[in-house]
């Protein structure tokens, strides 16, 4: 219900030393919720929007979450043909999962109206990050809206800089300072997500930046709820609503379901609402709005209640026995826990009506579709307590390990034999390949988005097919949970990447998901961190990851390592850590529940550590180091520093010179403006011939240089211009043909003839070069000096053309660049 309204309201907050302001009122008024955040000249238009009629058939709550980041934003025009935006950016993906994680499980029980958050970025000053701004805003929005959103939730970012936690920085210096990256997430009274990538930071830091992250939330929070008491619209469920209709209709409610059934309750609401008119105001169809939704939940929770009870009390002990059937296989523990099911479904006995009447007097035979729905409900409903019970009251997990024991992990490198790098890591159920590919520095990802990140020369892929848990499935690229594991395992390895100048490769990694469950992302992280060693990747340490998990009933709770199936969809938090020996470098979070203590949170981040240092031996042992030398699949890289002022000559005219050498040695070449030139080749002796064809053609002639199968570009009467590299040549004076006279140098040499001379004088200031000769090559032969100068004795006479220049000024050709020659150009003017 979207009605257009002129009420304005803003309220700001300073976090960090900055001011975050939120204004509603202004633009998008039809939205549920509209809020404008801005932090210095970066600004984000958040909108919800939900439908009032629950989805049809839903067993899941239907919100979807959009970050539309618009290059306007930063005053740029998108690449590419078309010119606008397309898909999203993968920033963008991952910052829609930022807002999704947190904000999904703040809404009532059962809610399951479709409910979409957009979150567009108007302006972006690459100073303050928009991604912060685009959570809060979300919250912001929904507090707004008249959706039962049970927020708010506020969202800072913590960097160590200089050694100091320091809240919301800059873009730039979280560029500068790597140490720490982190964004967390929580309500007033506790932490709802984290996500970090960490330079190798210790537990007890990062716990100190969580506290110091959440004082800054509270005051988010109180801004927001400011924001919604100025503007708030009256939400569609109202608790007060709602306890007035339960106390008003419940017991008739009730009363209908024991004496004709389940199905016959929805009577009672459409007689409780009864019907608007012509003359009803905007409050009557809030009022009857909220009235619908409350005997909507009255009703869910009676039909629960009523048919709860009895399914407990003739199945419970039946469904305990069903918990240790998580040990099983997946077939089997499908089977027996269809069977149960079914026959629970069947053979219920419940106090009330279970279908229509097959004949007056005659009771129902067979349950309709509502009742099974409900009993079915109800005996998971009680499945998950006995799991979650037995896990944290009684220490039992369901597949019988201990609290802080591993499943079986097997490691293997070289699995693939033509990839440059593999790795095979399966830890239990889960099994994860990952193969590297190295590539040149040119074959980087570019980016174009909203941050200052401009080229990527590490990339981690994750693959999810649906055979990995034994489904069939749609295959049409990466999907936003694929992208948002992929960029998980990234973060948690960049850390130990080499830099470029060390190792001067683009490196790829894709895990494919061979078998799942139970943490495919840090199995991502082992099996990456396997394919970098057997690749000969020199990273600084080995990374190892674990999923953490988290089961609290009251008092009492576990804290479980290396979660699977039910112990992940059942748990309270899904704590994920990657990192070396001597640091965290990967962190994500999601906490379901309040009271998940500083002491809890730290017990998680210890038993963490331990696991990693346990999987960390166990990839030791399939590959102690290392390797020495590269895989010999893989791109040999050489790098040759030249004068950058010379970088137009390996260049060349529009990069013919750069085609010429890689055709030539059949090699890659990329050129850094610093001079750096890397070449690329699978064999040694290719690339150690271009190093060579580098190197002369950008080092300068010097006296006593030989130059091998030089070309003769042009010959005059006295003597021949010998083209030593593309753009300088030098003379050979027909006094250094050899040891005797030639009269004409075409006598001897022409036009063509490939030549090896030798440096003999090399004059900067005229830019002349006068070289000596030292063989000629003939039909695959070589011609001594000594054996041209017979030649020329037995050549006839010629007619002298133009006179010869003074021998002490006639040695050289004219030099290029530095005293080299200038080409062409030159030749023309001899």
């Amino acid at each position: 219900m979207a009605i257009a309204t002129e009420r304005r309201a803003d309220v700001s907050v300073t976090i960090g030393g900055r001011e975050i302001t939120f204004e509603s009122g202004k633009l998008a008024k039809q939205a549920d919720g509209s809020v404008v955040v801005r932090s210095g000249d970066t600004m984000v238009l958040a909108t919800a929007q939900g439908r009032m009629e629950p989805r049809e058939g839903a067993d899941f709550f239907p919100l979807t979450v959009d970050v539309e980041e618009r290059m306007y934003a930063a005053g740029k025009i998108p690449g590419g043909f078309f010119k606008r935006e397309g898909r999203p950016t993968e920033r963008a993906i991952l910052t829609a999962r930022m807002i999704d994680r947190p904000i999904r499980p703040l809404w009532p029980k059962g809610y399951k109206n479709e409910t979409q958050v957009i979150c567009t970025v108007l302006s972006a000053d690459l100073i303050t990050a928009h991604d912060i701004l685009c959570i809060n805003g979300a919250s912001a929005a929904l507090m707004i809206s008249p959706m039962p959103f049970l927020g708010p939730v506020g969202a800072v970012r913590v960097a160590i800089i200089d050694g100091e936690l320091v809240v919301n920085p800059t873009l730039p210096e979280v560029e500068e300072h790597e140490e720490l990256d982190l964004i967390v997430v929580g309500t007033p009274d506790a932490l709802t997500m984290v996500e970090a990538g960490a330079n190798q930071v210790v537990e007890e830091k990062l716990l100190e930046a969580l506290d110091l992250a959440h004082d800054e939330i509270r005051k988010i929070c109180e801004a927001q709820l400011d924001l919604q008491r100025q503007a708030g619209k009256a939400k569609w469920l109202d608790a007060t609503v709602t306890e007035e209709v339960d106390g008003e209709f419940g017991d008739r409610i009730r009363e209908r379901i024991n004496a004709e059934g389940l199905r016959a309750a929805d009577a009672v609401i459409e007689e409780a609402l009864g019907e608007l008119s012509m003359d009803s105001t905007e409050d009557d169809v809030l009022r009857q709005l909220q009235r619908k939704m409350s005997l909507a939940t009255v009703l869910e929770r009676a039909r629960l209640e009523l048919v709860l009870e009895p399914v407990r009390e003739q199945f419970e002990a039946d469904l305990r026995a069903l918990t240790d059937a998580e040990q099983d296989s997946k077939e089997l523990k499908s089977a027996k826990r269809q069977l149960l099911f079914d026959r629970i479904i069947d053979t219920v006995r419940l106090p009330f009506p279970v279908g229509p009447s097959v004949g007056e007097g005659e009771p129902a035979t067979a349950k309709d579709s509502i009742t099974k729905n409900y009993v079915k409900k109800s005996a998971e409903a009680i499945y998950k307590e006995l799991v979650r019970r037995k896990i944290a009251v009684e220490k039992h997990r369901p597949d019988g390990r201990t609290p802080e024991e591993i499943r079986p992990i097997e490691c293997e490198v070289g699995v693939s034999p033509r990839v440059h790098g593999s790795g095979l890591f399966t830890r239990g159920q889960t099994q994860i390949m990952s193969l590297l590919t190295l590539g040149t520095a040119k074959e980087g990802q570019r980016i174009d988005d909203l941050s200052l990140e401009t080229d990527r020369r590490f990339m981690h892929h994750y693959n999810f097919p649906p055979y990995s848990v034994g489904e069939t499935g749609m295959m049409r690229g990466p999907k936003r949970r694929d992208i948002g594991h992929g960029a998980l395992a990234q973060r948690s390895l960049e850390p130990v990447i080499p830099p470029a100048d060390e190792f001067p490769y683009t490196i790829r990694i894709v895990s494919e998901t061979l078998e799942s469950n139970g943490s495919s992302s840090m199995g991502s992280v082992c099996g990456s961190t396997l394919a970098l060693m057997d690749a000969g990747v020199p990273i600084k340490a080995p990374v190892s990851g674990i999923a953490m998990g988290l089961v609290k009933e009251g008092d009492d709770y576990v804290i479980l390592t290396d979660i699977q199936g039910a112990e992940d969809h059942l748990g309270d938090m899904d704590f994920k850590v990657a990192g070396t020996r001597d640091g965290i470098t990967g962190l994500q979070m999601d906490i379901k529940i309040t009271g998940v203590t500083r002491e809890i949170m730290q017990a998680a981040l210890e038993q963490a550590k331990r696991a990693r240092e346990i999987i960390l031996d166990k990839m030791l042992e399939a590959i102690p180091e290392v390797r020495t030398e590269l895989n010999e699949n893989a791109p040999r890289i050489s790098t040759v520093k030249i004068d950058p002022e010379k970088i137009g000559m390996v260049i060349g005219k529009g990069g013919e010179t750069i085609r010429g050498l890689e055709a030539d040695h059949e090699v890659q070449i990329d050129i850094e403006e610093d001079g750096t030139i890397l070449i690329y080749a699978t064999d040694g002796a290719k690339a150690q011939s271009a190093i060579e064809a580098v190197e002369s053609l950008t080092k300068e002639p010097e006296v006593g240089d030989e130059f091998r199968n030089a070309k003769v570009v042009k010959t005059t009467q006295f003597g021949a211009f010998v083209e030593l590299k593309k753009g300088t040549d030098g003379l050979l004076h027909v006094s250094n043909v050899g040891p005797g006279r030639v009269g004409h140098i075409e006598d001897v040499i022409n036009r063509g003839d490939i030549l090896d001379v030798l440096v003999q004088e090399v004059d900067k200031a005229r830019g002349r070069i006068g070289l000596k000769l030292i063989q000629k090559h003939e039909n695959g032969n070589t011609v001594s000096p000594e054996e041209l100068i017979e030649r020329a004795k037995d050549a006839p006479p010629r007619e002298r053309t133009e006179d010869r220049p003074p021998r002490d000024g006639g040695r050289g050709g004219r030099g290029g660049r530095g005293g080299g020659g200038r080409g062409g150009r030159d030749r023309e003017r001899n």
